[in-house]
């Protein structure tokens, strides 16, 4: 477990991509207390918004499981649900789905605008 292994999951392009369908799925599909937020609405425009919101507390709380995959030679840990399950991202997403009271867009990094 390290920074770098945490950095590394948040750059693994099949973990981004299931991060981005576990918000889509609540703002498209979800419970009325997520899928009927100003956040859902913005959420359905912009997609790779689920990322600023989602992605690194993922990364955070399963790192050690994406770690221990890494180590064993899981060439697709990101894409392994036996390593981070569906469950577990939408744990996430449900725990960090921001309020109406406290959202706030996320600043974009420069050369991304």
């Amino acid at each position: 477990m390290s920074y770098i292994t945490i950095t590394q999951a948040t750059r693994d392009e099949a973990l981004r991509d299931r991060v981005t369908a576990g918000g889509m799925k609540e703002a498209v599909a979800g419970a009325p207390e997520f899928a009927e937020t100003n956040f859902a609405t913005v959420l359905k425009y912009t997609p790779s918004l689920a990322l600023s919101y989602f992605l690194w507390p993922t990364a955070i709380d399963y790192e050690t499981e994406y770690a221990y995959a890494v180590d064993s030679g899981n060439k697709n840990p990101g894409g392994d649900p036996g390593v981070i399950s569906d469950a577990n991202i939408q744990a996430v997403v449900q725990l960090n789905w921001p309020s109406d009271d406290e959202l706030v867009p996320p600043v974009p990094p420069p050369g991304d605008i």
